[in-house]
């Protein structure tokens, strides 16, 4: 019989493509391997079939698959016209750093309700944390030394925060633990119990650490008082240095009324918002 030569153009399939790119770059037996869950079957467990059957190895340790994304109540699609990119919103002048925090929001195996007011809470949630640390790099502590207490409860924290990271990644349970950190902290700051300094850096290394997870606070913002707040507060400094306290009095006043609280401590003269 003649020879049939056949030339056939073509390439793998899904499945045995990510089969031979996983094993060529993370080794037969790898960690982690993500996808939604519309990738369990038939894909993942393809995968699972053929990388096993060549190798003899377990493939893969932990599977994590992600819930739908859903948009005000329905799943996202063009034909609904809810159908979004990041590119889209970031347009409409939301910040990145939002939607990261709405995403973590929810646990990745539960669905996430997308809505433009869930970005607007996100941002509000973020300017929560950003300000109780632009508190905690002002204040200096004045007359109480909170050390004691603030490390029981950051050390609490950490441990319910480390729980909810080992329950299966459950970043909306550290977020909430973070918050009530941040709910007492606050209170103690707005009843002018002071936290002290040591104490204050406690926290603020806390919040970084969480933040390796978060990626959401910002450490590196100085808050600047606008120039004719500064005036006013240098022109109070320099009536109490005369002894015209009255005088004085009725600025500290007329800050309080701008929204600025002024405190005078041992260090000097200090100020939050009120």
């Amino acid at each position: 019989m003649p020879k049939i030569k056949l030339k056939l153009k073509g390439r793998p399939g899904w499945s045995i493509e990510c089969s031979a790119m996983s094993i060529k770059n993370l080794g037969k037996t790898f960690d982690i391997h993500c996808g939604g869950i519309d990738l369990i079957f038939p894909h993942h467990q393809n995968e699972i079939a053929q990388s096993e059957g060549w190798t003899g190895k377990k493939f893969v340790n932990y599977w994590l698959h992600n819930e739908w994304l859903l948009v005000n109540g329905q799943k996202m699609s063009k034909s609904l016209g809810n159908f979004y990119t990041l590119r889209d919103i970031l347009a409409k002048g939301y910040p990145a750093i939002a939607v990261r925090y709405l995403l973590l929001s929810t646990h990745y195996r539960q669905q996430l309700n997308f809505t433009f007011e869930g970005i607007d809470a996100a941002k509000a949630s973020i300017n929560r944390l950003n300000e109780l640390i632009l508190k905690l790099q002002h204040f200096l502590g004045n007359t109480k030394e909170r050390l004691k207490i603030v490390t029981n409860e950051v050390k609490g924290t950490r441990i319910a925060f480390e729980q909810a990271m080992d329950d299966d990644l459950n970043v909306s349970e550290a977020l909430a633990a973070v918050f009530e950190l941040a709910k007492q902290i606050n209170t103690w700051i707005d009843d002018e119990e002071t936290v002290g300094k040591k104490s204050a850096l406690e926290v603020l290394d806390f919040l970084k650490e969480a933040d390796t997870v978060f990626g959401v606070m910002n450490f590196s913002r100085k808050e600047r008082l606008p120039s004719d707040i500064t005036k006013l507060i240098e022109e109070r400094a320099r009536l109490r240095k005369e002894k015209k306290f009255a005088e004085a009095d009725k600025i500290r006043a007329d800050l309080l009324r701008k929204g600025i609280q002024i405190d005078d401590t041992p260090e000097g003269v200090k100020w939050k918002k009120a």
